[in-house]
């Protein structure tokens, strides 16, 4: 039946209601009979059928379902007098009631209702119980939607009502292609698909959520195709019965009932059942179709062959959003509505017909805090989405309402609601995702959940005892299980932390997603405080607590490191003594010994203890638990120490362990390793990048996919080389990773990092490299604080873009110009481009002098020869072929020696 139909026949049933007077209750009874599918005890009037007022009116044989009727004037007026008093009479003769609903003859005034159900759900003793409030407008609204087509439903409820004998004749009549309504926006690719998908098969299934624009798509088919067709026949879902039901299914035509089956078969027929409550049998529904001939089935749930409706783009939204308007929405409230709903078609037209009706875009505004509550005459959109799955989707929903955001990563998901719950959500067609790590509900569908009462009080404590197994389980797994998870809840578990719940696997976890250099606080107890109760109890103690007290500690040494050196100093050299106390703790193993040995080295390092330090890491190497961040950091310190022969060596043996044995190494940890291997040695290139490059450009992928902002990092290491001798290796990685929002970096290191990258991207474009330059800089200016590292690179990268002049008192600034090779290279290449090349000569000179940046010499000469030929040195060659002498095998060889062939000319 056609929506405008459907809305007449509403109206014209209202008013009616109130002449059913005494016999309401009789009436109300025998509706929910053939509306709920639990049966109902009516003891509400007497057999003469007057009122008992000593009994409730209609209970269920289980006492769950308690239904109360008023015929009376004014039950919707402030206040709700006579509704209060049958709440507490239903409470007090069936205390465990579950469902209590309120039925009224009257039109409900929304406002009224509404308040009157927050001011009793926060009641005691309303704990678990939920309440539904039917007035005049809502009971029309069933009977036409679903018991018009229910013969018997309707000729006992016309007893009361003759005027629903007049109205089923009418439906009966009414299967006439509905027409385009006038606000339609066009989508002529949804009709060209749908074209070419029936010209392969004659039955489609058009799928997606609750107002996603199935039914849209149906008419605006049939009516832009109706050249086509000699018939279309549209079914609402209460007539189809399944596809050998249409062989005794009339089409009534002018008094003249034809078989609906036949039709298909010897007319060119366009049949659209829309949203059918029976299985859709879709290889027998195409069965029916002769030449010609198609059916269109509209659904909510995912099916084989299915085209899921595409959401709307912001450029439509915003056209159905504005359509009729004389002003448009504004960017930044448009901006909130599409972050709320996304392109949800309905929600749009709904938020389009308020401002219609008189609201203003700041009501919209606010309205999106709870945009669940936007209804049409009938039905909230809440309802409209969701109601039918109440029974099999509670649970599953309750989960993403917990849990305070669409999307949850997919491992957790799975743990919580199981892969059960996860494939009744996607066959509903409520999921949006398409990435195989998430689980992700559709904006306007977790948005409406804040409308539902359908919520127990115990459920936030289950899902909260659910986390804490779950990062319990996964935090010592070497993948990114903890991590995903973490991130994917990141604000449940501040909410959780910040209000008193601080069980260790929360705040181990909240630690591991929140940057040190972020201005969230977290409220967390002091670790040395915490170390010093512990160790002075004597007892042994969770793994999990020891790695909290650990953990907690170096947060907030990197945040004090963050403010200041000297208050991070101050603060790692006060609390070294909480190593020893956690060393004290009876019972530790091997292993929990090592690892508090080797945060102990680390915390040794951060004071300038660095003998104590070293000798540290070496004893958890020499331990029956060695670990392979110790490895990490003795790497770090032989490089510092410029021993970078073993430094590669501990790094081969990290990484060839990784890759025999791919769960034997935390994911962060191996991209740390990968990071301090010094690939400026043409050794650790020969050795590790060039061997086991398809490793480690799938390690950088992987983690970059999954979120971990340290694999750019990593990829900033390796992108130098990269750039310069495989540049198609570095582009295809490039390609692959996901392009992270420069604006919602962590920290400043991990923006400066994708600097890196995209300084060594753009340069190996050569002249098309300006546009990634750009980006570079861009990062590089936008962090707050650059490491000296990153300084040195923003110098080069604004000799690189043609500003020297820039860069020359970043450098000068520096404080190991006098000593460092690599600064004083990049001086000499600043005084060159701004034309003084005797000035140059001098830098070049002194740092060519020092053996540290022996690994990149070529480049050295190739400057220096530059530098000479601007002098006018006759014999400037020698400084070009010296540099083609010292360059590793490859492309950058072949540059130079073709050069150096050139320049001789």
């Amino acid at each position: 039946m056609k929506i405008q139909t459907q809305r007449q026949m509403i109206d014209r049933l209202i008013p009616t209601f109130p002449a059913i007077a005494s016999d309401f209750e009789e009436f109300g009874g025998k509706l929910l009979d053939h509306l709920l599918q639990t049966p109902l005890e009516h003891s509400g009037v007497n057999y003469l059928g007057l009122p008992v007022s000593s009994v409730l009116d209609s209970t269920s044989d289980d006492g769950a379902v308690v239904a109360q009727y008023s015929s009376e004037r004014g039950y919707f007026a402030a206040g709700m007098d006579k509704a209060y008093t049958d709440i507490d009479k239903a409470l007090s003769r069936r205390p465990n009631a579950r469902r209590i609903l309120l039925i009224a003859a009257e039109r409900k005034r929304p406002i009224a209702a509404d308040d009157f159900k927050k001011k009793v759900l926060a009641e005691p003793r309303m704990n678990g119980r939920s309440i539904g409030i039917l007035g005049a407008q809502t009971i029309a609204g069933l009977i036409v939607r679903k018991l018009l087509f229910n013969d018997a439903a309707i000729e006992e409820l016309s007893q009361y009502l003759p005027v629903l004998a007049e109205l089923r004749d009418e439906a009966a009549r009414d299967r006439l292609f509905p027409t385009l309504q006038s606000q339609h926006s066009p989508r002529p690719f949804i009709n060209a698909e749908i074209s070419q998908r029936l010209a392969s098969s004659p039955c489609l299934i058009l799928t997606g959520i609750g107002g996603s624009g199935k039914s849209a798509a149906a008419t605006a088919f049939g009516v832009e195709s109706v050249q086509n067709y000699h018939l279309r026949i549209w079914l609402e879902p209460e007539e189809y019965r399944g596809a050998t039901a249409l062989q005794g299914m009339p089409l009534v035509r002018g008094g003249a009932k034809r078989n609906i089956a036949n039709l298909l078969k010897r007319q060119r027929c366009l049949l659209v059942i829309d949203d059918p409550s029976h299985d859709i049998e879709q290889a027998q529904l195409a069965t029916l179709c002769g030449p010609g001939s198609h059916v269109l089935v509209t659904a909510r749930a995912s099916l084989a062959g299915e085209y899921r409706m595409p959401e709307l783009t912001p450029e439509e939204g915003q056209a159905v959003l504005n359509g009729y308007l004389e002003e448009p929405c504004p960017p930044e409230i448009f901006a909130k509505v599409w972050a709320t709903v996304g392109g949800h078609p309905l929600s749009l037209a709904l938020m389009n017909a308020a401002i219609r009706n008189g609201a203003t875009w700041e009501d919209l505004a606010l309205d999106c805090r709870e945009v669940g509550q936007l209804a049409d005459p009938q039905q909230r959109l809440a309802d409209r989405l969701l109601d039918r799955y109440r029974s099999v989707l509670r649970d599953e929903l309750s989960f993403f309402r917990w849990a305070g955001r669409p999307e949850s990563d997919y491992r957790f998901a799975r743990e919580a609601i199981l892969p059960a719950g996860i494939r009744k959500l996607n066959d509903r067609a409520l999921t949006s995702s398409d990435r195989p790590t998430a689980v992700r509900l559709h904006d306007v569908v977790f948005a409406s959940l804040s409308s539902l009462d359908w919520w127990r009080a115990d459920e936030d404590s289950r899902w909260n005892n659910m986390l804490e197994c779950y990062l319990a389980k996964t935090c010592d797994l070497n993948d990114l299980s903890f991590r995903t998870a973490a991130l994917s809840l990141r604000d449940r578990l501040f909410a959780l932390v910040n209000s008193g719940d601080r069980r260790p696997a929360y705040v181990l976890a909240l630690l591991e997603v929140t940057s040190p250099e972020s201005s969230e606080e977290i409220a967390v107890e002091n670790p040395v405080n915490r170390a010093k109760v512990v160790s002075a109890a004597g007892r042994s103690v969770h793994p999990l607590l020891i790695r909290e007290i650990i953990e907690t500690f170096e947060w907030q040494y990197l945040r004090a490191k963050h403010d200041g050196s000297d208050q991070a100093s101050a603060y790692v050299k006060e609390g070294l003594g909480l190593f020893t106390d956690l060393l004290s703790l009876p019972g530790l193993t091997s292993r929990q010994r090592s690892e508090v040995r080797h945060h102990f080295g680390k915390a040794l390092a951060w004071a300038d203890r660095h003998e104590d330090a070293w000798r540290e890491f070496e004893a958890v190497l020499a331990s029956d638990a060695p670990l392979d961040a110790s490895r990490l950091q003795l790497m770090r310190g032989y490089k510092r120490e410029g021993e970078n022969e073993k430094a590669i060596a501990l790094g081969e043996e990290v990484i060839s362990a990784a890759e025999a044995q791919p769960n034997k190494i935390s994911p962060s940890l191996l991209l740390a390793v990968l990071q301090a291997i010094p690939w400026r040695e043409k050794a650790a290139r020969e050795l590790i990048l060039r061997p086991r490059q398809d490793f480690i450009v799938r390690t950088i992928i992987e983690n970059a996919k999954a979120g971990l902002e340290q694999a750019y990092g990593t990829l900033a290491a390796v992108a130098r080389y990269w750039s310069q001798e495989s540049p198609a290796v570095l582009e295809d990685v490039l390609q692959a990773v996901p392009r992270p929002d420069i604006a919602r970096f962590e920290s400043d290191d991990a923006r400066a990092e994708f600097g890196d990258v995209m300084f060594e991207y753009g340069r190996s474009l050569g002249s098309d490299g300006g546009a990634a330059l750009q980006v570079a800089l861009d990062l590089f200016e936008s962090s707050a604080g650059l490491s000296p590292f990153h300084e040195q690179r923003k110098a080069e990268l604004l000799i690189e873009l043609g500003r020297a002049g820039e860069a020359e008192p970043i450098l000068r600034a520096r404080g190991d110009l006098e000593t460092n090779c690599w600064i004083q290279r990049l001086i000499a290449l600043a005084l060159a481009r701004q034309g003084r090349p005797v000035e140059a000569l001098h830098w070049i000179d002194l740092a060519l002098d020092n053996q540290a940046c022996c690994s990149r010499f070529h480049e050295f000469w190739e400057h220096r020869f530059e530098i000479r030929a601007a002098l006018g040195e006759g014999d400037a060659m020698d400084d070009l072929r010296t540099a083609g002498a010292l360059a590793p095998l490859g492309p950058i060889k072949d540059r130079l020696l073709a050069r150096a062939a050139i320049s001789s000319k």
